[in-house]
């Protein structure tokens, strides 16, 4: 009994280290590290873009669950409920295109702009396949993070075989979490994965 309740807990932590909404901020920690060209950006203004990727799209999305929660429109704040998870998807798609309209605004480098495109893409696959299944999230939005960092380490020839090992480490963890939780069933935990992984290198490419 206490070892299960462990399990439930590391499990339920694992999902939050590793939210859907993190990932966009960890692929530009990831590109300023990975001896790509903006790498040799000043601390000053890396730290302004780690701020502003972080506030738009993990911070504004993040306060509105609880809003959603708080006038019942979700049942609870983990919702896994198939019609549930379509209004905040949707809110997510909002706020991502409104954070890429600003940072075009603001010029912001074209391969940092990708990174939003490719999380609309992958918002907007999600959004429609649970129209019908009930996809995962959390492996479609890591499948996104290593589509991203093999897309920069063939385009960019950087060695980023190690960050690739990583996060299909982290993957596994996280699918085992999503499993051990019966929140979703293996077929799709793997989709999520390949989804995530081919919309946002195909998006890469195309825009």
């Amino acid at each position: 009994m206490i070892k299960n309740k462990a399990l439930t807990i590391t499990a339920r932590i694992t999902g939050y280290l590793f939210h859907p909404l993190l990932m966009t901020s960890i692929a530009v920690v990831v590109l300023f590290n990975s001896g790509h060209y903006l790498s040799v950006v000043n601390a000053d203004l890396r730290n302004v873009i780690y701020s502003i990727f972080f506030i738009l799209t993990f911070c504004l999305p993040a306060l509105f669950i609880p809003v959603l929660y708080y006038f019942k429109i979700i049942s609870n704040l983990e919702t896994t409920i198939k019609k549930e998870k379509l209004i905040p998807m949707l809110t997510v798609l909002i706020i991502y295109a409104l954070a890429y309209y600003f940072m075009q605004k603001v010029n912001m480098p074209p391969i940092l702009l990708k990174i939003i495109i490719s999380s609309i893409v992958i918002v907007v696959a999600c959004i429609v396949i649970t129209l019908f299944w009930n996809i995962n999230i959390h492996l479609s939005a890591l499948g996104g993070l290593l589509g991203f960092v093999m897309f920069v380490g063939v385009n960019s020839n950087l060695n980023l075989l190690f960050i690739g090992l990583v996060i299909i480490v982290v993957s596994g963890l996280v699918a085992s979490s999503q499993l051990f939780l019966q929140k979703h069933n293996p077929l799709q935990v793997y989709l999520g994965f390949l989804l995530g992984f081919v919309c946002t290198y195909l998006s890469m490419m195309i825009f």
